[in-house]
């Protein structure tokens, strides 16, 4: 698959799975994203988001995260609906790579979702309130 590159750092984050509000299946089935995310990020994202609420300590390596530069998508219009842009940073969850997804205008500072070919939810076997690490990769 290819998701993980080399010579890049890696950062760990750490948090428990959490039921998201469906906001994240809402916003992968827009094709202004779906078709970014194949041709930058090389992956065809199942329909939703693998939601992490993260430690409080996590949640300051998310913001040093996110001051990275990530692989960008950019935002769209559709419908005459704003769709903004979203950092990707390549990651690996319990040994499956997966993106580490940072939509620009979101108000979640505690909250990390992930994205990948196949519902890592369910290949994971996840179920609510698992501890989970997150290896990030950035440059």
């Amino acid at each position: 698959m290819g998701i993980v590159q080399r010579s890049r750092t890696r950062i760990a984050l750490s948090g428990r799975v959490i039921s998201g509000k469906g906001e994240g299946r809402y916003y992968m089935r827009q094709m202004g994203y779906r078709r970014q995310f194949i041709a930058r990020l090389g992956i065809d994202p199942y329909i939703g988001t693998l939601n992490i609420k993260l430690s409080k300590k996590s949640c300051v390596m998310l913001a040093k995260i996110k001051a990275k530069r990530g692989m960008l998508v950019k935002g769209f219009t559709f419908k005459k609906k704003k769709f903004g842009d979203v950092s990707c940073y390549r990651a690996m969850l319990r040994g499956i790579g997966c993106i580490l997804i940072a939509p620009r205008l979101s108000p979640y500072t505690e909250i990390a979702e992930l994205i990948a070919p196949s519902s890592l939810r369910r290949l994971l076997k996840l179920k609510n309130g698992a501890v989970v690490r997150i290896a990030v990769f950035v440059k």
